[in-house]
């Protein structure tokens, strides 16, 4: 399958800052002091901070607080007038009431642009109440129907489940030669919404032979396993999380099935599970994350943040990181900072961005060109086996 040329950056990394910093030739001719143009323009994070999504959650912080920095430093100005944006962040704990609770509080702030939350559960109910604003709202979450419950409001960051779930079946049979399929679905819209789109492209020759749905806080037992070893499955697909993937290795090492592949997403690659002893033949995830080493201008990203934080990102800092940058490009080019002017900029322009390089939106708020990737758990670590956005 053809792979996406990450390396092929569309404009380069000093034009960046210098393009939105080039609004102070232009705000000559302007008013220096438009009314219409705020002191500060406020960022809005809604994301875990607490709770079993924390790293994650905070690794968004840390991207986008460090774009905010970044760009201040650098004379941002909108109109010709001087401008400092602010983060303004809030802990959803990973919970669906603190969640809306949280998208209330930062609307009220008068926050122009939301990013958040992470996952979809506190995102179905989140998209609808930051759309009756019509306010900006960017998101990781990555089920399908997301954008369409806003009302052109709302960009994902990142490749949709429909597009991951297409992926995972040409993975499982292509890559994988599975045949005699055995999926784990989370009870939910995100579990049975991959599995829809995973059975939806699952060619002929490929059948699932055992399936079976479990709850976000349940196990996979040694009785699911048991089956799975029955129905004689060569590779085991898990859309749920990571208490389910160690119960599941530990269900399938106890019954003695161990000469399969298991097949992940995006929620259980992590370093954790990456440390896990692997007891079937292989374990790999699907990634609607790209890592940032991955991109041309990823190690100039993770330089600045080891810098500022004394490490690494844990997951998807580089995306916060790029949405800011996105959102100040549109608000320097944009007629006005109403939401509308804003949301039609937005869907209009190649934002300047400094490590994906390509943050274009399509109409529904999608992104035009959604990367997803396959890694493979190895000694500790995630190593790239292929990126595609052709599936």
């Amino acid at each position: 399958m053809p792979q996406s040329p990450l390396h092929a950056p569309t404009r380069s990394l000093g034009s960046t800052l210098g393009s939105i910093a080039a609004a102070v030739t232009l705000g000559a001719a302007l008013a220096a002091c438009s009314p219409s143009v705020p002191d500060t323009l406020k960022i809005g994070m809604l994301t875990p901070q607490t709770g079993p999504f924390a790293l994650r959650g905070k690794d968004l912080v840390n991207g986008a607080q460090l774009a905010v920095d970044e760009i201040n430093a650098s004379g941002y100005k909108i109109q010709g007038k001087p401008v400092k944006l602010e983060l303004v962040t809030v802990d959803d704990k990973g919970e669906v009431d603190a969640a809306k609770e949280g998208a209330e509080k930062l609307l009220a702030d008068g926050v122009t642009a939301v990013i958040g939350p992470l996952n979809t559960p506190q995102a179905v109910p989140v998209v609808p109440i930051i759309a009756a604003k019509r306010t900006p709202h960017f998101f990781t979450a990555t089920a399908a129907e997301l954008t369409g419950l806003g009302q052109g409001n709302a960009f994902r960051l990142l490749a949709n489940d429909d597009l991951q779930g297409k992926a995972m079946a040409v993975i499982a049979t292509d890559n994988l030669k599975g045949q005699r399929i055995a999926t784990v679905v989370e009870a939910g819209s995100y579990g049975r919404g991959l599995n829809k789109a995973f059975e939806a492209a699952l060619p002929k020759s490929a059948q699932v032979v055992f399936t079976t749905e479990v709850g976000a806080k349940d196990n996979v037992t040694p009785e699911m396993a048991t089956k799975i070893k029955a129905a004689n499955v060569d590779v085991v697909v898990l859309f749920a999380r990571e208490p389910q993937l160690v119960s599941l290795f530990a269900a399938l090492k106890q019954v003695g099935h161990t000469e399969v592949f298991v097949l992940g997403t995006n929620v259980v690659r992590n370093k954790n599970v990456a440390a896990l002893p692997i007891p079937v033949k292989a374990f790999y995830a699907t990634a609607t994350a790209i890592d940032a080493a991955e991109f041309a201008h990823g190690k100039q990203f993770l330089s600045a943040f080891g810098t500022k934080y004394g490490s690494s990102p844990v997951w998807g800092a580089h995306y916060a990181y790029d949405a800011v940058y996105a959102l100040a490009d549109a608000a320097r080019r944009s007629d006005s900072l109403k939401n509308d002017a804003l949301l039609a900029t937005l869907k209009r322009i190649d934002p300047a961005t400094r490590v994906l390089q390509n943050m274009q939106f399509t109409d529904s708020g999608e992104q035009r060109y959604p990367n997803i990737g396959l890694y493979r758990a190895e000694r500790g670590a995630w190593v790239l086996q292929l990126v595609s956005a052709s599936w």
